[in-house]
């Protein structure tokens, strides 16, 4: 399948100006990329379609995930457990750092198969229990 994308540069660690297109392998290569830099954000959408849009911001083994179903519908993937509710971590959401609860934090490893799941056609709503914002 073909997605559309944007994603930190992981030399500089700039976002990136303008969407790449590209096959999965593609995107799950830059992907692997902004892991081996430690941290970084990204954006993906199938490419028949401006939405639904994925995005995946991390820092070190902290994932932070939101669902774009519409530029109006934005919802937050819940955390799988990874970090206390009580506790917060800051992640790239763009070119700025935000802060989430332990609420929404997921592992690395099970936002990257939610991508991975995702841009092999799975539909949103079978990704996790969004909660909408």
């Amino acid at each position: 399948m073909d997605v559309a994308w944007i994603a930190t540069d992981p030399g500089s660690g700039d976002p990136a100006s303008t969407e790449t297109r590209s096959d999965a392998d593609g995107f799950m290569s830059r992907l692997q990329h902004l892991l081996g830099a430690g941290e970084g954000y990204a954006e993906v959408r199938r490419v028949e379609a401006d939405y639904p849009l994925l995005t995946f911001s991390f820092r070190g083994d902290y994932a932070v995930m939101h669902l774009f179903e519409s530029p109006d519908d934005c919802r937050l993937l819940p955390g799988d457990g990874r970090l206390s509710a009580t506790k917060t971590v800051e992640v790239p959401v763009l070119s700025d750092d935000c802060t989430f609860s332990g609420d929404f934090v997921l592992s690395v490893a099970k936002a990257t198969a939610v991508i991975a799941a995702f841009i092999d056609g799975a539909p949103a709503a079978r990704l996790g229990e969004w909660v909408r914002l």
